[in-house]
Order: C-alpha cells, then structure tokens, then sequence
C-alpha cells in the first residue's frame, strides 16, 4: 500500500509539475523562423571526372537556450541535389548541395527554432583539444589572423607580460578589440587585420579577427562563430563573434556588443571556425538574402486559461486571498504527520492529536503579543478558577462552563487591552486563537478530571513542545505554496501516517525511562554468567 501510495504521488506530482513547466515555458519562450534565400550560377571545372559545384549553407547549431524545431529546404531545379551533413569534431551543421550542370539556381532554407527564456549558453559541453587541433587554432593564416605581422606584435607589446594570466591578456585584448578601434564608416571597410591595426578602426567582422589574431598570437586558440540575432528583420545580416578555448571548454567573446564569456539569449550560431554563413566551390554569383521573422505562439497555449472541469484540480487559480487560508489547511495533515512522529517514535504525549497543530495555528493567525496574552490568561484563569469552584462541589460541566465563561470575559479585557496599545486587532486574530484554546482548556480539565493535575500538566507541556516544532512548518511560506500548488504531496503523507502506524519498537523516551533496569539486567546477565569448563576440571 505504502508503495502504491508513492507511486501514485510521484506520478501525480511529476504530471502537474510538465504540465505547468510546459505552459509557462511556452508563454515564456518565443518562435522565430529563420529563412535564406540564395541565389547561385553553377560552373563546374570541365574536363574533370565527377565535376560538381558544391554550396555549402550552414545550420543552426543547438544551443542550450535554441531549440531546432523544424528544417526544411526547397530548390528549383531537381538536378541539384541535397544532403545534410553534420560534423563529428565541430558539430557544424549544413546542407550541402551538389550539381554537375551548369546554370542558375535558386534554394530556400527555412529554419523554425524556439528560444527558451533564461541565460544563453554556447559552452555547456566540455571539449578536449588534440595537439593536432590546438595547432590548427593557434596557428596564422597568411593576411586572414596575420599572427606574425610587426603591427600585431607592436600590440603584443603594450598587452600584460609573461607574468600575466591567460584571463588578464583575454580581458586585455577585449577591451582593446571593444574600446580602442573605432567603427568604420562602412561596413566592408576594416575587414583586413592589418588595415584595422594600422586606422584604428575596422567593421565588425574586422573587429572579431583582430582579436582572435591577438589570442593566436598569444598561443590561446581562438576561432571565429557566424550566426544570427533572432530580432524581427526581414533584412537580416549575419554577426560574426569569438571563442577561446579555455579549461576544456569555448568560452564566447563579442568585441562588438560588449559581450565577454557569457552571450545574450537570442544569438544563433551557424558556424564555429568561419565568418561565412555559405561557402561555395565552383560556384559564382552566389546571393544569399536572410530574414528573421517572430512567429505567434500556438493557440492551444493562449487559450489555457479557458474554463474547463480540469481547472478544478488547479489550486492556485482561485482568488489570492484564498490561498493563505489553503496553504494553511494543506500544511495542517503535516502538523498531525510531525505529532505523530514526536507521539508515536519519540514518545511525547500531547492532548490529543490534532491539539498541537492547531494551537500552532492559533499563533498564525493571531500575532506573537495576542497570543501570548491570550494564552497566558487561558491558563492562568482555568487553574484559578478550578481551585476556587472546588469548594462548590459543582458537577463537572456546569463548573466547566463556569470556567469558559470567566476565560472569555477575561479575553475580551484582554484584547480591549491590547487593542489600547496596539490598534488594528482583527477579529479574526483574536476569534480563531480563543475557539482553540476554549477547547484546549476543556480537554486540560477533563484529563485533570479522569487523571490528575500533574498529568493534565505534562500533556499541557508535552502539547506546547509539539505546537512549536508544528508552528516552524505552519510559518514557511515557501512550503505552504509549495503543498498548494503539488497537493499531490499529501500521498507521501498519507504513506508516512501508515509507517508510522505500523512501528511497534521502543519509543525514545522510555529508553531514557528504563534505562535503570536495563543497566541492572545487563549487569545481572554479566554477574550471574556460567563459566566454561576447561579440559583439566573435566578430568
């Protein structure tokens, strides 16, 4: 029973928690549908055996934030033909498109992907580099990273020493990249490294080579990343990053945006190790013209908040000043789960079962000073008032009656008292504080009653002790929402109640209680053990 009692909580719990997660990530997340058009005049090298011309589009690359929801790629001529193609070592992704016929072709690749809300982040995984592969990205490439150029190296010598970490010459050159080269005035203006060093100033793919040139430089490997800003443009233009290999991971670095090992959630990359979204063999005239469109969401998800009989189960969408109130009824079979740990495995006695989780209660609802007060005159008015109406002889209710009625008019005073200093005293803090402990009283006399003051006393006691441990849970807020909105939960409750139902050990307590005559059994068993008989008495 106990497991199918887990089973289901866990099934329960975990449904609602898809189920919500779902929909507020689906409110939260946004649609965007990246489009390339791409235009191109196929000339293959004749006289070749297997002349082809070769355009290579680049695909989105996931993200932890970017989501691939659909691909899909249209040509116009069936001779050309189309194959995605995804790499082992840098995870490129792209289609390829071959032909071996010359003439003018047109392709359109249509990219669906949902951005998830929070942080993006584009080096999750953790990635070791050969020798070979540190190499390739460490090495110069003739004017592209011109790692060995004198205007480079005169940089190199205004950068942090040798004494220096790689994270202070990483910092050094971004600053350098992002601050100390101006923009150029037009966009393919200041592409070259060596222009951009010798103006100061450069474009913003020019702005991304200088700096993977000075981290090459350097011996820190570095590449460069293509991508998109998912942002409503139906003229989009691709943005050319960093990353830097570092502690086993490629870490980003936007000398453009000002972005430094962490990117903003939006940026889609296509490429690592290329500034170029497409590359083509054989090819010329190649056009490509890109859009970013923001789609609208799906429409089962924006009439979730149609009524329907399954909202029932939903707690949280009744009104907010309800959820107090609930959070509080929910909490309480957790109260009644601590008294039966504390009444059952640790033998405290307490005045019933539910008594110390609603004296807890008492104390929420009402503040520290009314409940004190309230509670002091409760106590002191009913053992007064026991002592005095024992001379009378009185049958139990009627002297019982007596008593409430003196605990009440002494409340009453007391609240006008504190209403005297303290203005703004509800009713409700006073009410639900005095109904609790009215009938705490009651089950206080009857006990004193049937046993004897000394006992009742300890239950008071025992009770209190409880209520206090009750008090700390009944008081968390976050665990209060927490059972509103899972109430599932109380399967695991109702599966504790029943472990706990079934122990038939030793309560803690009367381990301390017997302990005398446990010693003494011990020592008895010692002292009155038969000793073994040795082969010599035998004989």
């Amino acid at each position: 029973m106990v497991l199918v009692l887990v089973a289901l909580g866990t099934l329960a719990v975990s449904t609602r928690y898809q189920t919500r997660e779902q929909t507020q990530l689906a409110l939260a997340d946004s649609l965007w549908r990246l489009t390339y058009n791409v235009h191109f005049e196929a000339d293959p090298k004749v006289g070749e055996q297997e002349a082809t011309t070769l355009v290579r589009l680049g695909r989105p690359y996931p993200a932890s934030s970017i989501e691939i929801v659909k691909e899909d790629i249209s040509e116009s001529d069936p001779s050309l033909q189309v194959e995605p193609w995804e790499s082992g070592v840098s995870g490129n992704r792209e289609f390829r498109l071959t032909t071996g016929h010359a003439g003018k072709y047109q392709v359109t690749a249509k990219f669906d992907l949902r951005l998830h809300a929070g942080k993006w982040n584009s080096h999750s995984g953790l990635e070791s580099l050969s020798q070979v592969r540190e190499a390739s990205f460490t090495r110069s490439e003739g004017d592209y990273f011109p790692t060995q150029s004198s205007r480079v190296g005169k940089v190199l010598q205004k950068a942090p020493g040798n004494d220096a970490t790689d994270s202070e010459k990483l910092q050094w050159f971004f600053e350098f990249c992002l601050s100390g080269l101006e923009h150029a005035s037009k966009d393919d203006e200041g592409d070259d490294v060596q222009y951009a060093l010798a103006f100061k100033r450069t474009s913003p793919l020019g702005r991304a080579k200088v700096f993977v040139t000075l981290c090459r430089a350097a011996n820190i490997p570095a590449r460069l990343v293509s991508g998109f800003e998912l942002r409503h443009n139906e003229q989009a233009a691709p943005h050319v990053w960093a990353e830097v290999h570092r502690d086993n991971r490629w870490i980003p670095f936007d000398p453009v945006n000002g972005f430094a090992r962490e990117m903003r959630d939006g940026f889609v990359p296509i490429r690592r190790g290329g500034a170029s979204i497409i590359q083509a063999t054989d090819a010329k005239n190649v056009v490509a013209n890109y859009s970013i469109l923001r789609l609208a969401p799906d429409k089962q998800i924006l009439r979730a908040e149609v009524r329907r009989p399954s909202q029932i189960l939903n707690l949280t969408r009744l009104p907010l000043k309800l959820h107090a109130t609930l959070s509080l009824m929910l909490l309480l079979p957790l109260g009644a789960l601590i008294t039966a740990v504390l009444r059952n495995i640790v033998g405290l006695r307490t005045l019933g079962t539910f008594a110390p989780a609603l004296l807890a209660m008492s104390f929420i609802y009402a503040s520290w000073g009314t409940a004190l007060v309230i509670l002091t005159v409760v106590v002191t008015v009913g053992l007064v008032g026991r002592t005095m109406l024992e001379k009378l002889h009185l049958l139990m209710v009627p002297r019982l009656s007596i008593v409430l009625t003196l605990i009440i008019l002494c409340v009453v005073f007391a609240v006008s008292l504190l209403n005297y200093w303290m203005p703004g005293q509800s009713a409700q803090s006073v009410l639900i504080p005095l109904v609790i402990l009215t009938i705490l009283i009651e089950r206080f006399y009857v006990t004193s009653e049937e046993d004897s003051t000394s006992f009742a006393v300890q239950l008071v006691l025992g009770t209190v002790v409880v209520a206090a441990f009750c008090y700390l849970l009944l008081r968390s807020q976050a665990i209060g929402q927490l059972v509103l909105t899972y109430p599932e939960i109380h399967f695991f409750t109702i599966a504790a109640f029943i472990i706990i139902g079934r122990y038939t050990g030793y309560r803690l307590t009367e381990l301390w209680r017997f302990r005398d005559l446990v010693k003494d059994k011990t020592e008895t068993d010692v002292a009155g053990t038969t000793p073994v008989p040795d082969d010599e008495s035998l004989k």
